[in-house]
C-alpha cells in the first residue's frame, strides 16, 4: 500500500530493525510488479495482483462509481481526487489513463483516445506523500505494459520533474509534519484535451497539516492498521470526513471493523463490498 505521515507521531514505516525500509520489485499474480520491504513485513500492493487490486478498488469501485453518478445533472465543473499518500504512483496513473479514456486525448505518439463522456469536467489529482520514492526505483516497474493510452509513462515523467522538490521537502523536515508544500509549479503538471484539463499534484505534507480544497474522491490508500495504526484510527477519520465534498466518496482496500465504525461515527454511509482478489471485503464510504 502506499503511505504518508500524519500525527505527529507517525514517521516513516520501518523495517525488522527500526530502520527505514529498503525496496524489492517483486512480481505479482497478474503479472505486474510490486515493491516489498525486503524484511518482507510491508508490501505496497497486492500480491495477488498489483493491478488487479488497484483497478477493482480505486478505479472500478471508487472512480467509476463517482463518475456514474455525476453523468448528468448536478455535476461540479472539476472532479478533485484525493490520495492518501502517492507511493509507486500506479493509481494516479490510473487516474490519468482514465481521464485520457472517458475525455477524450492524444496519448504519448499523438494518437487520438476516443471521448467516453464527461467531456468538459475538468480533473485533479492530489496526493500526499512525505517519503517520496526515487524515480529510478519507478522506473524498473512494469507498469507501461499494463496501462494504457501512455498513461504510466507521461505520469512518471511529471513525477521525474518533481521530484528534487519533494526530497528536498522531505529531508528539511527530517521526517516530522513540519513540511512545507514547496513552490506548487514544482510539484504539479498540467495536461490540456479539447475543453478538459487535467492537473496532477503531489504534496509534500502529511495529512495533519490543514488542506484548503475538499475533494469528491478519496483514495485511502495507506499501509494497514497494524503497520501504522493511527492512520485508521478515529481522529484520521474525522479529518477525512470534513475534507470530503457532499455526495463524494471514499474508497479504501481495507474492511477492518473499527475502521468501518469510525466512518460511520464520522457521519458518512458506510458499503462493504466485495474485495479484489486475495480479500473478501472492502470499504466504499459516501458523504450523504
Amino acid at each position: 500500500m502506499a503511505y504518508f505521515a500524519t500525527m505527529l507521531e507517525i514517521g516513516e514505516p520501518k523495517g525488522m530493525n527500526g530502520a527505514p525500509p529498503t525496496w524489492e520489485i517483486i512480481p505479482t499474480t497478474d503479472g505486474s510488479h510490486t515493491l516489498v520491504s525486503k524484511d518482507g513485513l510491508l508490501t505496497f500492493h497486492s500480491r495477488h495482483g498489483a493491478i488487479t487490486e488497484s483497478r477493482h478498488v480505486f478505479e472500478q469501485m471508487g472512480l467509476d462509481c463517482w463518475l456514474a453518478a455525476h453523468a448528468h445533472a448536478h455535476a461540479p465543473t472539476t472532479l478533485r481526487v484525493l490520495e492518501m499518500g502517492l507511493g509507486t504512483g500506479l493509481n494516479a496513473a490510473l487516474v490519468l489513463e482514465g481521464w485520457r479514456r472517458r475525455l477524450g486525448s492524444k496519448s504519448k505518439n499523438g494518437d487520438d483516445i476516443p471521448s467516453s463522456g464527461h467531456g468538459s469536467l475538468n480533473w485533479s489529482y492530489t496526493a500526499l506523500e512525505t517519503y517520496p520514492l526515487d524515480p529510478l526505483l519507478l522506473e524498473k516497474l512494469n507498469y507501461e505494459a499494463h496501462l494504457h493510452h501512455g498513461a504510466w509513462e507521461d505520469w512518471l515523467a511529471g513525477y521525474r520533474a518533481m521530484y528534487p522538490t519533494l526530497l528536498e521537502a522531505s529531508h528539511q523536515s527530517g521526517g516530522s509534519e513540519c513540511v512545507g508544500e514547496g513552490p506548487e509549479e514544482n510539484t504539479s503538471f498540467r495536461m490540456q484535451s479539447k475543453e478538459s484539463r487535467m492537473v496532477m499534484k503531489v504534496r509534500p505534507q502529511g495529512w495533519v497539516q490543514p488542506l484548503e480544497e475538499t475533494f469528491d474522491l478519496i483514495f485511502y490508500d495507506a499501509f494497514g492498521p497494524s503497520a501504522q495504526p493511527e492512520l485508521w484510527g478515529e481522529q484520521a477519520v474525522t479529518l477525512l470526513a470534513q475534507r470530503l465534498n457532499k455526495g463524494g466518496v471514499m474508497v479504501t482496500y481495507s474492511a477492518q471493523g473499527a475502521f468501518r465504525r469510525h466512518l460511520l461515527q464520522a457521519g458518512l454511509l458506510v458499503e462493504r463490498l466485495p474485495g479484489p482478489p486475495g480479500k473478501r471485503e472492502m470499504l466504499r464510504a459516501v458523504k450523504g
